[in-house]
């Protein structure tokens, strides 16, 4: 099976002016790495992002009918926690809409109230609604786990990913902004 093109990629988020790079898994905290590994460690590696909303973008292939990829952007949080209904609630958003003709007619988030902030996002949706056909829109996520919140979706390839990553990118700063606004724990040091 071929492997996803990080490189290819790499650049390409630079172009858009994504400050990123092939990514190390040193690049992850100690604390962080055992939760990570899952979507970072993959036969097709990461990128770390030094710049934006996302800290992380991990690729993992998929076996269909030619190549397919799951992505992972993980936008870290010391107090996110994956046993939390709390930050389930919060975070957790699923794209839906209806098509008729090609067209999205009902688009919306469903999910925690990052949903609702998603929702009131103007630029977003009608980014989204444009770009509906595309894969990569379609199977857009938002989760809450261990240290993080992960934006998850679908690409064929580099290019797929660059065409979505604004909006996914706008997706983690929505995030990034709701996580600061409420208070999930304390710092426990032993």
């Amino acid at each position: 099976m071929p492997i996803f093109q990080l490189g290819s990629l790499v650049d390409s988020l630079s172009e858009l002016g994504f400050i990123c790079r092939t990514g190390e898994i040193s690049d992850v905290s100690a604390l962080h790495r055992p939760y990570f590994e899952r979507w970072l460690s993959q036969r097709d590696g990461f990128i770390t992002m030094e710049k934006g909303s996302i800290n992380y973008i991990g690729i993992e292939e998929v076996v269909r009918m030619g190549p397919f990829f799951n992505v992972y952007c993980l936008v870290e949080n010391d107090h996110v926690a994956d046993n939390d209904d709390n930050a389930h609630n919060l975070l957790d958003a699923s794209l839906y809409y209806r098509l008729c003709n090609g067209k999205a007619t009902n688009l919306g988030w469903s999910g925690g109230i990052l949903s609702s902030q998603l929702a009131k996002d103007q630029e977003l949706s009608r980014d989204l609604a444009s770009n509906i056909m595309k894969e990569e829109v379609k199977r857009i996520n938002v989760k809450a786990r261990d240290y993080c919140c992960v934006i998850e979706t679908g690409v064929w390839d580099p290019e797929g990913l660059t065409s979505v990553f604004g909006m996914v990118d706008r997706i983690g700063t929505h995030t990034r902004q709701l996580m600061a606004q409420v208070h999930f724990g304390e710092d426990v040091n032993i």
